[in-house]
């Protein structure tokens, strides 16, 4: 049991360690790039998921629980945006992504920002432990994500 704990952490261990190092001209081919952004766009969803159970009451609010998923979170959003970084809009073969990201490049960058700072800033609120403090943080956070959902994901 405790293993499955630890895995989010080994995740974003090993994402971390390797993202700085990855640019678009680190891959292989477009099927690395597509597969770099969508691994770690599902740690980013799992950590997620579990902090959304808690705020909306479904799962036991745990502050400690909480600080490592929000902590996971913010580390893992700097990660993928290197999956997109000049790969071209060619890169979106069994991908999600639309071509829109390349075609308005500058405002993708600025809603992967906007996560990259929800994220700290939600990470930051968990130290709380309070979670009308985290709520609101919470919320600006998933608001981020649905930024790019609604216009660069197709679902």
């Amino acid at each position: 049991m405790k293993i499955f704990k630890l895995l989010p952490f080994v995740a974003v261990l090993g994402l971390t360690c390797t993202a700085p190092l990855a640019s678009a001209d680190t891959f292989v081919d477009a099927d690395d790039t597509v597969e770099y952004r969508q691994q770690a766009f599902s740690l980013i969803r799992d950590n997620f998921g579990i902090m959304a159970g808690m705020v909306r009451g479904e799962i036991t609010f745990d502050a400690t629980q909480f600080q490592q998923h929000a902590d996971a979170v913010k580390h893992l959003a700097h990660i993928p945006l290197a999956g997109f970084s000049g790969a071209g809009e060619n890169v979106t073969k069994d991908s999600a992504a639309l071509p829109k990201i390349w075609q308005n490049w500058d405002d993708f960058n600025s809603k992967m920002d906007d996560l990259v700072n929800a994220a700290a800033e939600l990470a930051e609120a968990a130290e709380s432990g309070n979670i009308r403090t985290i709520a609101p943080k919470f919320i600006v956070t998933a608001g981020t994500c649905k930024q790019c959902h609604d216009n660069y994901k197709a679902d």
